[in-house]
């Protein structure tokens, strides 16, 4: 991953293209970010500026190979807190303990899936941890699987956009999906044959009404046309704030909820995978109560600005993912102290 995103100096990064060719813009924050997150004050100037100074103070360690390897297996550990977080607002998934050493096996390419017996460790701490606190089989299997979909999922994701460099794409969605949620709901009647597959039927969570079936593949390639021409823009303007990107997107395709399950974690991994692409960090939204009901009230909100201005033109439109954005921001800058902290506390050994 990083020698496909690599940071220069202050503000700009190369981006290596598919083709091997290399792009350059500039990172400029927009003007979109919201002064609130979840009816909490927020200053995104300032928590631009901190974020800033941090990733100076970070660079100033990139220079030792040791220290390298250390911000890598950060990034390990935090898609593994992304996966649990993930999950947990999900309602999915088990404990961080299980979650972590099930999803660090995955990412060194072992199964885990097999081998998953009343006799095993990884079945203990499943029972200890299952997140309907159940403790029969169909439980423990259950949420073993909803973790090691979700890794997968995953790593299908990083290494399709930020390894290989593709471009989302609808069949690229739908191979995501049929990842995370394979063999997941196969005993419920709805949802039995909905992995990888749009839904057919209406979804109303709430007081808010997604749109008719009818019209999902319409929504999934329109948004897909408009992230290529917000591209395009970048490509000319040499400009891109990555974080208004991702939140964007991520904001229109949960409103289009195109599954009947999976929707959420399905969202937050394009989220994740955008600002990996372009040389952002990770984000771990969920870990604890706060960070959860904090998202939740932000998405809540967002869907309830799309009803309020549905059917009005674009123009009269608010930017519908400026809340969205601010959270994100607020956790990029976490992520960032995380990876500093993580550097500081290995470079006694390390250099």
């Amino acid at each position: 991953m990083i020698k496909y995103i690599r940071r220069s100096h202050r503000d700009t990064i190369f981006v290596r293209s598919s083709r091997g060719a290399d792009i350059r813009f500039t990172i400029q924050n927009d003007s979109g970010y919201h002064y609130k997150i979840a009816n909490k004050r927020f200053t995104p100037s300032l928590t631009s500026m901190q974020m800033l100074l941090v990733n100076m103070m970070l660079r100033t360690q990139f220079c030792n190979r040791q220290i390298k390897a250390a911000c890598e297996s950060n990034i390990v550990e935090g898609l593994a807190r992304m996966v649990y977080g993930s999950n947990k607002i999900a309602g999915t998934g088990a404990g961080f303990a299980i979650t972590r050493k099930l999803c660090l096996k995955i990412f060194r390419g072992e199964d885990t899936t097999r081998g998953i017996t009343q006799d095993s460790e990884y079945y203990a701490l499943l029972s200890e941890d299952c997140i309907d606190h159940s403790s029969s089989d169909r439980s423990v299997l259950r949420s073993c699987r909803e973790i090691v979909q979700h890794a997968k999922a995953a790593v299908f994701m990083i290494h399709k956009l930020c390894i290989s460099n593709k471009e989302l794409s609808e069949d690229f969605i739908l191979e995501a999906h049929g990842i995370l949620t394979s063999k997941l709901y196969e005993e419920e009647t709805t949802c039995a044959h909905s992995s990888g597959v749009y839904r057919t039927v209406d979804v109303s969570p709430g007081f808010h009404t997604f749109p008719a079936p009818l019209l999902v593949p319409l929504k999934i390639k329109e948004m897909i046309r408009d992230m290529q021409r917000d591209m395009r823009q970048v490509r000319k303007l040499k400009r891109l704030d990555p974080i208004m990107l991702a939140a964007k997107y991520a904001h229109i395709f949960n409103n289009i909820h195109p599954f009947l399950r999976g929707n959420g974690r399905m969202c937050r991994l394009i989220l994740n995978c955008l600002l990996l692409k372009h040389g952002c960090y990770l984000i771990c939204i969920g870990e604890d109560e706060k960070s959860r009901k904090d998202y939740l009230d932000v998405v809540c909100a967002g869907s309830q600005l799309e009803a309020t201005y549905d059917g009005r033109e674009e123009e009269e439109k608010p930017i519908m993912h400026g809340e969205l954005a601010s959270l994100v921001l607020q956790h990029q800058y976490r992520s960032t102290k995380r990876l500093l902290n993580h550097i500081w506390l290995e470079g006694d050994s390390l250099i």
